[in-house]
C-alpha cells in the first residue's frame, strides 16, 4: 500500500524528513506547506523557505500560508485528494482542528525533545541552557508523536535517545537529531500506519518549563555581570532587576544557579545556545556612547568566565581582549 503524505513546515529539517519520506515508495507526498516568502536581509529581499524551494524543484504542489491557516486552505488542499498522513515538522503554525482531522490516519510532528520534557518551539536551546545546570541535562531525545491540540503533549510514536555533547551550538544540536531520525522516520511512520507500532500516551505533567519561542533580548546578560565572572572571585553576582530577560532571570535564579561556578556554566551554555540567534549579546558604555557587542566564543578558567571572540555593533569582529584594548582602556 502507498499512503498519501502532505508535510508542513519551513526549515532545512523540514526538507530532510520530506526527502527521506519521498525517496521511499510507500509514501506519496501530495502537498508542501510552508510559509509564503518572507523579507530577508539588509536588503529586506522576499526569499522562499527551503521547503517551498525544494518542493518546487521536485515538482511537488507548495501551498504557501500567511500569517495564520485560514479555512479556505481546506478547499485548496481537496484538489490535491484525500491523504493518510500529515507530517507537521519546524511549521511555527497554530493548527486548526479541521487540519488535524483532516488525514484519514493521522497527523505527526517531530518534536527534538525528550518529551515530555521542554514541550515549545525552542527545545535545544532550553536543553543546551541548563547544561551541566540540572540533573540528566547530558541525554535527551527527538520524538516521533501525534498531534493534538495541546502544546506537544500527544501521543509518543517513538523516541530516539542521544547524549549531547557540551560544544554544541543550537545548530549542532538540531542537526545531530534529525540526523538520527531520518534513516528509521519511514519505518517508524509505516509500522504506525500499520498498527504495528502503537503510540503511547505521554504524562500531562511536564517536569521543566515551557521552551517557548526566543525574542532577542533573551540573550541579554548585563556587562558589570560579565566583568564580574571574568574576576578571579568567588561572590556570586546579582543580576539587575532594570534589565530583564530570560538569561537574567535564570542567572539570578538561586535553584538553577546557587554558586558563582553555576553563573559561570550559564553564560558559557548560552553562548552556544543562543549562536546564531538570538546570539549572546551585552550593552558596553565607550568613548563613544553604549553599544552592542556579541559573544561569539567563550571559556571557563580557573572558576572564571574567559571572553574570546566578540563584535562590537558596526565592526569586524575581534579577539576580546583587542577590543578590551582599544575600547574599554
Amino acid at each position: 500500500m502507498t499512503y498519501r503524505l502532505g508535510i508542513a513546515g519551513s526549515t532545512k529539517q523540514t526538507v530532510m524528513m520530506a526527502a527521506t519520506m519521498a525517496a521511499d515508495p510507500r509514501f506519496e507526498i501530495s502537498f508542501t506547506l510552508s510559509p509564503s516568502p518572507r523579507p530577508i536581509g539588509r536588503k529586506r529581499e522576499l526569499q522562499k523557505n527551503p521547503l517551498q524551494v525544494w518542493s518546487e524543484k521536485k515538482q511537488i504542489p507548495a501551498v504557501v500560508l500567511e500569517q495564520k491557516i485560514l479555512p479556505e486552505l481546506r478547499s485548496e488542499l481537496e484538489q490535491f485528494g484525500a491523504i493518510d498522513l500529515l507530517l507537521v515538522v519546524d511549521f511555527g503554525y497554530l493548527i486548526p482542528k479541521w487540519l488535524l482531522d483532516y488525514p484519514k490516519i493521522a497527523p505527526l510532528n517531530i518534536h527534538p525533545s525528550a518529551l515530555p520534557k521542554w514541550r515549545g518551539s525552542s527545545p535545544g536551546q532550553f536543553v543546551l541552557l541548563h547544561q551541566k545546570l540540572v540533573d540528566d541535562s547530558a541525554n535527551s531525545a527527538i520524538t516521533l508523536m501525534v498531534m493534538d491540540q495541546a502544546l506537544d503533549q500527544g501521543p509518543v510514536i517513538a523516541q530516539l535517545p542521544f547524549v549531547v555533547k557540551t560544544d554544541w551550538t543550537q545548530g549542532d544540536y538540531y542537526q545531530h537529531a534529525f540526523n538520527l531520525l531520518a534513516p528509521q522516520l519511514a519505518d517508524l511512520v509505516a509500522d504506525f500506519a500499520t498498527g504495528k507500532l502503537l503510540a503511547q500516551v505521554q504524562p500531562l505533567e511536564s517536569p521543566t518549563s515551557i521552551a517557548r519561542r526566543l525574542v532577542k533580548t533573551d540573550s541579554f546578560v548585563a556587562f558589570e555581570n560579565l566583568r564580574k565572572l571574568m574576576e578571579k572571585s568567588e561572590k556570586l553576582v546579582s543580576p539587575p532587576t532594570e534589565q530583564a530577560s530570560l538569561l537574567t532571570e535564570m542567572l539570578g535564579d538561586q535553584k538553577l544557579c546557587p554558586t558563582r561556578e553555576a553563573q559561570i556554566q550559564l553564560i558559557h551554555n548560552a553562548c552556544r545556545a543562543f549562536a546564531p540567534w538570538p546570539g549572546l549579546w551585552t550593552l558596553v558604555k565607550t568613548n563613544q556612547g553604549e553599544k552592542r557587542l556579541k559573544i561569539l566564543s567563550c571559556h571557563l578558567e580557573e572558576n572564571r568566565l574567559v571572553l574570546d571572540e566578540v563584535q562590537s555593533e558596526g565592526k569586524e569582529k575581534c579577539l576580546y581582549r583587542e577590543y578590551k584594548n582599544a575600547i574599554l582602556n
